[in-house]
């Protein structure tokens, strides 16, 4: 007889939630945390025991209390200006070329701070740093930036969600001085003591070994090398579930056990290490999860709590809402719990099978069931993240996790073939990853949906596995549910009936994409960039992100786009196609076109050498494209030109009876030559995207009159150095009565249409 299932019946469940989720509505309100409180309060009223009512009103009331006891704790109070001091942890410190960034906390609140270092022997300094610094210097408050493209990164809300309450710019620093350790300030020495192990790995190993036992071992996890974990969506294999937590404790336990070692000391020995584990990874919130539930497990059984499963996780998510209120508004947060909580339900039901069904079981129904979780976040998956999970977690918590574990103890007394050895092991484990994350074919991009349809999957998902806890056996509806749910969230973008051009916020550089409706085309033009300069080598940063990085892919991917029918480059400015290599990594590129004069540049031609495209166009203005059912008139250039400002490629593009000209980089030189060489009707458009970025070189007032434009579009970075755009071209463009958009302080600027409507709806922008 199969016993009954009783780890997801648990007492604490409902009071937990509802203080958890009443206190982040009363941090973020949503609609769906109002309606999970709503829903566990009622469905506790019906269950008629006076017990769980009683308590589940209580953590009401808890709720609002702490919420209104920490409000001053989340506000900043700091006003002066002048000379501060700073405490800051050695582990925060970030120093990536001239720039440094820092964690402080000062009366009780959270701070980042930056800096801008002015020298070699500065930089040297701080990147021996073993102990907390204090700082005294001027400072300046930044501003933190919010979002500025659809479904882009909103810094202000991450920094919320830290409990980042202000962002300082060191000025004028007086004085840096170490600071002696105590041990009444054990978050100072564990913070010191991380640094050194930190330090004594890369120094001691070679570059795979050592990105894998900081990012393993210490909860670091910046580089590149990520990336291809990321790409296999297994990035849960590392801080975000706390899963290498389970294999550390299981691992002590084993060597204690076997020395002789009593089970309840053992036990007492795996809590204290946890507790400092936690700070040892930089307080990662999968390994604090993952950690306070082992603790409150064993807790339980030595105190004969008989807390069940789901208890234990709702009494470790209440712990971890007290430390760190603002958990579940990170995406690490949320994966981590929720992988948590989908174990709890599948462990019992795969229990009957055999050991070998259990361990694909598991792997595969944990994999489809956070799908829709990563597909919301990050907007892509891979098919075979199942098969990988399987092959990679033996490998990497079976043979590699044990490997660095010794290889870190006995790091003193290894020969350098020994370490050589050890960093070959890692670097073929690194390379299977690389060579799995080649197969693009099984890499998906799902786009954005809305969160009604999240709630929608995760409920029928959940639905399968309560029906087959029931019946101890599931039907071949509840499986195709199950499968077909990741090609249920693929075709929604091949639903969608709305068509859109956004100007894409990319900062001081042009980029606009068109999409037609029901996904049947995808069209970019120009993909914003940024000049680079030569400096000295010890200013260059070492971080290898790009500005499409933060700006133009996380868009395309929001909206879908795993290709672009054609790609448009204006001209040979970096601003305008100096991303279009990485854009090739992330997104297939059919076809580029561009002008002849554009093409012939050596700075394009590199850029070429590096993509894999097979088709390259070269237009002017003989030619008109129709590229499916998207038509779009040449302009300009009238032959080969030199790929500069005045060749740039002019596009008037025709959406809903609705006419956008797209001016790149022209300025009055090409304007000019525009009102020769067209009549009126070919020039006059409802919308212009203003040329070479609101310049006073561009935007001719004759040839303003001309198009006679209801709307001006300006692609501008905020805060440029060039001060565009200019007050000469916002005047020109204010007298002739022209609504002016503009990127630097609107953010993408977007328009959407219907296929059934004659007319396009409301041009809208980000802010």
């Amino acid at each position: 007889m199969i016993k009954e299932n009783t780890s997801i019946k648990g007492y604490f469940f409902y009071p937990m939630i509802i203080f958890v989720m009443w206190l982040l509505c009363l941090l973020n309100p949503s609609w769906l945390g109002f309606f999970l409180v709503l829903f566990c309060m009622v469905h506790v009223w019906c269950l008629n025991n006076h017990r769980l009512l009683m308590l589940s009103i209580i953590c009401f009331i808890l709720s609002n209390g702490y919420f209104f006891l920490t409000v001053p704790y989340r506000q900043d109070v700091f006003i002066n200006e002048d000379k501060e001091t700073w405490t800051v942890l050695p582990d925060t410190l970030q120093v990536d070329g001239d720039f440094v960034k820092a964690k402080a906390k000062k009366n009780h609140r959270r701070y980042f701070l930056r800096y801008k270092l002015t020298s070699k022997e500065e930089k040297e300094a701080l990147l021996s740093v073993k102990h907390p610094l204090v700082i005294t210097s001027s400072q300046e408050k930044v501003s933190a930036q919010s979002k500025r493209n659809l479904n882009g990164f909103d810094y202000a809300d991450y920094l919320f969600s830290q409990q980042v309450v202000g962002i300082y710019q060191l000025k004028n620093i007086v004085e840096v001085k170490e600071k002696p350790l105590s041990i009444l300030h054990p978050i100072e020495w564990i913070s010191s003591f991380r640094v050194s192990v930190h330090q004594s790995m890369t120094q001691t190993f070679l570059p795979y070994t050592s990105f894998y036992m900081t990012s393993l071992l210490l909860g670091i996890n910046d580089g590149e090398n990520r990336e291809v974990w990321n790409k296999l969506s297994l990035s849960h294999l590392f801080a975000l579930s706390g899963l290498h937590v389970t294999f550390l404790v299981m691992m002590i336990r084993s060597v204690l056990l076997r020395v002789g070692i009593t089970k309840e000391v053992t036990s007492i020995i795996e809590c204290l290490f946890l507790l400092l584990f936690i700070g040892f990874t930089g307080y990662s919130v999968g390994v604090i999860r993952a950690s306070l539930q082992h603790i409150i497990k064993k807790g339980s059984t030595h105190y004969q709590w008989y807390l069940s499963s789901l208890d234990c996780w709702s009494a470790t998510l209440f712990i971890h809402t007290l430390l760190f209120p603002t958990v579940l508004l990170t995406i690490g947060g949320v994966l981590s719990y929720y992988l948590s909580f989908l174990i709890i339900f599948i462990q019992p039901i795969i229990s009957t099978y055999k050991k070998y069904q259990q361990t694909i079981l598991f792997q595969l129904l944990l994999t489809f069931f956070s799908l829709p979780l990563i597909c919301y976040y990050f907007f892509e998956f891979n098919i075979l993240s199942g098969l990988f999970s399987l092959l990679f977690t033996p490998i990497l918590f079976q043979v590699l996790l044990p490997l660095l574990i010794i290889s870190l103890i006995m790091s003193r007394l290894l020969p350098n073939f020994i370490v050589v050895a050890i960093e070959s092991v890692v670097r073929a484990i690194h390379l299977l990853a690389i060579w799995c994350q080649k197969w693009t074919m099984f890499q998906v991009t799902t786009g954005t949906f809305s969160k009604v349809l999240l709630i929608l999957i995760i409920m029928g998902q959940f639905g399968c596995l309560i029906y087959w806890e029931k019946v101890k056996k599931i039907s071949v509806k509840q499986i195709s549910f199950i499968l077909l749910s990741p090609i249920l969230m693929l075709s929604i973008k091949y639903i969608n009936p709305f068509g859109m051009i956004a100007f894409v916020d990319v900062g001081q550089g042009d980029a606009i994409f068109i999409q037609l409706p029901f996904h049947q085309g995808n069209y970019l033009i120009d993909t914003g960039g940024s000049l680079s300069f030569e400096q000295e080598a010890w200013k260059q940063k070492i971080n290898s992100k790009r500005n499409a990085d933060y700006t133009l892919l996380p868009f395309l991917k929001s909206k879908g786009v795993s290709k672009l029918d054609a790609l448009f480059i204006t001209h040979a400015h970096e601003d305008h196609f100096g991303d279009m290599d990485r854009l090739s990594e992330e997104v297939t590129i059919k076809q580029i076109i561009t002008t002849p004069g554009a093409y012939q540049q050596e700075n394009f031609q590199r850029k070429l050498e590096k993509m894999n495209v097979s088709s390259v166009h070269q237009v002017t203005q003989k030619n008109q494209l129709t590229l499916s059912n998207l038509q779009l008139d040449v302009l300009s250039p009238l032959g080969v030109g030199d790929g500069q400002n005045n060749d740039s490629l002019v596009l008037k593009v025709t959406i809903h009876q609705k006419a956008f000209l797209l001016m790149g980089d022209l300025e009055k030189e090409g304007e000019l030559r525009l009102i020769d060489q067209y009549k009126r009707d070919d020039l006059n458009a409802d919308c212009i995207k203003v040329g070479h970025h609101g310049s006073k070189t561009s935007s001719y007032n004759d040839f303003i009159e001309k198009v006679n434009p209801n709307q001006a579009i300006i692609l501008v970075g905020e805060n440029n150095r060039f001060k565009h755009p200019s007050p000469e071209t916002l005047d020109t463009l204010t007298n002739y009565d022209i609504a002016i958009f503009r990127t630097d302080e609107d953010g993408m600027i977007y328009q959407k249409w219907l296929p059934f409507k004659k007319e396009m709806l409301k041009m809208k922008s980000i802010k």
